[in-house]
């Protein structure tokens, strides 16, 4: 018998799940003192008139905090220069809470705003020298800054995790700041607000969550605790994404994967976060700008399909996550059936194999180099298979 692992389980965020729950936020911000709110979200959202049914709510209760402005910049990243622009905003207004209402890219924003604003920072470049951070307890201390994030995408989970992803429009690569308290601290899962998401973007998504979930589960730093969350939020996937893209209505289907969203980022931090398939889809998305959630989706069932012995130390966690038959014992058989699984789940929600970019052999190259020396590496992955996994994602030009 060897020595039992280690681990610690930090969760600093207040989770409020249900239909409506979005009603709570004006309430939620009184009971931490906060008197004038600023909103980060993105213009789109504005238009399909999310925002509004968030912001309604400070109207309706008076004597409450108020909204003081929107900031309505963000794009398809979370840019370093974005984040520097919001944080001078937030100050400029004298606001003392944040309201956060998007998916991943306006979630990660706010956490380097809050960052910055926590740490009397105007340049979130100086927290993250060569592009990465890792400011644990008691490195990170508390930001003093109270915030309520609601999703609006079921794939993240970025309301709940210690990492912010941006992108440095200097150095064309994406940044990873870690930092123990730049999550919300109250997080509210309305399936109301996902319901008008369209079918593709619910899918890639939902295809990134499930990604976070086997990227915990392969973890060689994953625990007991995580395990658990990494297992359940496979389940949910397999079973409500096919009805959430089928059926966006469905508010059952869009509770079930927040919840998956919510605990397989849990699931994927709590491992230690050892995630090769999150390198490449990094590295993939800041060199061809291809949206974090589908380059997830497609990168981690080519992973299990050209690297496969990496997952064998799981096998027996993916047997029960994928309900592999209990006949198939042998490891790289079960990594094999649960890679399968995954590309009968992605063929029902109309998500391909393949990205839609095409490049030819330097193309391809340029890929495997910008994965090699992407600052979220952690672990060499074989040349060769880095480069079947391009040839097998990225049609010929």
């Amino acid at each position: 018998m060897g020595t039992p692992q280690y681990f610690i389980w930090e969760y600093h965020t207040t989770v409020e799940c249900g239909s409506g729950c979005r009603t709570f936020a004006p309430q939620r911000f009184m009971e931490m003192g906060c008197k004038r709110i600023g909103v980060i979200t993105d213009r789109g959202l504005i238009e399909a008139g999310v925002v509004d049914q968030v912001t309604d709510m400070f109207t309706i209760q008076s004597g409450g905090p108020s909204i003081v402005g929107v900031y309505d910049k963000i794009k398809q990243d979370a840019t370093m220069n974005g984040i520097n622009d919001c944080t001078k905003w937030f100050r400029e207004n004298a606001m003392d809470g944040m309201l956060v209402i998007g998916g991943g890219s306006v979630m990660d924003s706010a956490k380097g705003v809050k960052f910055n604003l926590g740490t009397q920072s105007t340049d979130i470049r100086k927290a993250v020298p060569n592009n990465g951070a890792l400011m644990f307890r008691p490195w990170g201390k508390p930001l003093n800054f109270p915030s309520v994030f609601i999703p609006t995408t079921a794939g993240t989970g970025s309301e709940v995790s210690n990492v912010a992803v941006m992108y440095n429009e200097e150095e064309k690569v994406k940044a990873n700041l870690i930092h123990p308290y730049i999550m919300a601290e109250v997080a509210l899962l309305d399936p109301e607000l996902t319901v008008s998401l369209p079918p593709w973007m619910t899918a890639a998504t939902g295809l990134d969550a499930l990604g976070h979930a086997i990227e915990g589960m392969s973890s060689s730093q994953a625990n007991t605790m995580s395990q658990a969350l990494n297992q359940r939020a496979i389940k949910l996937v397999l079973k409500y994404l096919p009805i959430a893209v089928h059926d966006g209505k469905n508010l059952e289907a869009r509770m079930q994967m927040l919840a998956a969203s919510n605990m397989g980022i849990m699931g994927f931090s709590m491992g230690a976060m050892l995630a090769p398939g999150h390198n490449i889809a990094h590295a993939i998305g800041a060199k061809l700008r291809i949206p974090h959630g589908e380059a997830v989706g497609q990168v981690v069932p080519a992973l299990m399909k050209y690297f496969p012995r990496y997952y064998v130390p799981c096998a027996e966690y993916l047997a029960d996550a994928f309900s592999v038959d209990q006949k198939i014992t042998e490891p790289m058989e079960i990594v094999a059936e649960a890679r399968e699984k995954i590309v009968r789940l992605m063929d029902d929600i109309g998500f391909g194999m393949q990205f839609k970019v095409t490049l030819d052999d330097q193309g391809r190259a340029d890929i495997v180099k910008a994965i090699q020396t992407d600052p979220s590496v952690q672990m060499a992955i074989p040349e060769n298979i880095l480069s079947d996994l391009c040839k097998s994602c990225f049609p010929a030009k």
